[in-house]
């Protein structure tokens, strides 16, 4: 399956900065006190297993978790949050 992703400038300014290259996305369970539910994990680090497709875009490696469940088959990576507090912010995924 083909994955279209796009990458905002602000990401890969982010990611020089910060001299990273590898953007890991996973899926991780998250319990509360009474339903579980899953959430977007970001890492910076090789993935540990072969569960990832590997997408490179423009100097960065991205790892896509096999079970992320897409809206489409496109993914947009963007930056939210203002100074030590940025992160990135990945739209197209189908996680409540």
């Amino acid at each position: 399956m083909a994955i279209s992703i796009k990458v905002d400038d602000a990401v890969q300014e982010w990611m020089k900065k910060k001299s990273r290259t590898i953007i890991t996305v996973s899926l991780k369970a998250t319990h509360t006190c009474c339903v579980g539910i899953e959430d977007v994990d970001i890492s910076y680090k090789n993935p540990q297993n072969n569960n990832y497709m590997l997408i490179q875009h423009n100097g960065l490696f991205i790892y896509l978790d096999k079970a992320l469940p897409l809206m489409k088959n496109e993914l947009h990576l963007s930056m939210m949050g203002k100074s030590i507090f940025s992160s990135i912010h990945i739209e197209g995924l189908k996680v409540q």
